[in-house]
């Protein structure tokens, strides 16, 4: 585990502009609709850094990760590259419900930069986390289904969390 400690924040969901197709039901993001996205304030604000992104798709008031990547470089040179456009255009073409939207996990206002172990550890922690959410995950090198779960704290199932679990979360910062 790196020694260093970051404070990380999440940025978005940022809507990422498609294209419907004649059909209505299948979607597509084109180069032009990620260099739209660039150009528009949200992504002139997240572009430069590196970090962590997922790609999810948002229907109702829920989200449905479908990809989890770590950008070295910057998000605006990694997370919507024409290899990532054509696997989320798998996810979206095929008629998966929803609105595409990215998250970003980075440092806050100026700060850019994150070293490699960091961002490594974190991109393990979010795909194992949305693979729990989402088992057709389009990358899962680093997924694991766990067989245990914590009622109320972590893959506990749905329902009620008991009060003591809330404590327990707070307690262990989970």
């Amino acid at each position: 585990m790196p020694n260093e400690s970051t404070d990380l924040h999440v940025f978005g969901p940022f809507p990422i502009p498609f294209k419907k197709n004649g059909n209505g039901v299948s979607k597509r993001i084109t180069k032009e609709n990620a260099a739209n996205f660039w150009a528009s304030d949200d992504g002139k604000s997240i572009g430069s850094k590196q970090g962590v992104y997922i790609f999810a798709l948002r229907a109702g008031k829920g989200f449905t990760p479908w990809y989890v990547g770590k950008a070295t470089k910057s998000f605006k040179q990694e997370a919507l590259h024409q290899m990532k456009l054509d696997c989320y255009n798998d996810v979206i073409y095929h008629g998966q419900k929803g609105t595409p939207v990215m998250f970003f996990v980075s440092k806050r206002g100026d700060l850019k930069k994150i070293s490699k172990p960091i961002i490594d550890e974190l991109e393990t922690f979010l795909i194992q986390s949305a693979y729990y959410k989402n088992d057709g995950l389009k990358n899962i090198q680093h997924a694991k289904k766990h067989t245990w779960g914590i009622k109320g704290v972590i893959r506990g199932g749905k329902g009620r969390a008991p009060a003591n679990a809330g404590q327990f979360r707070l307690m262990m910062r989970l």
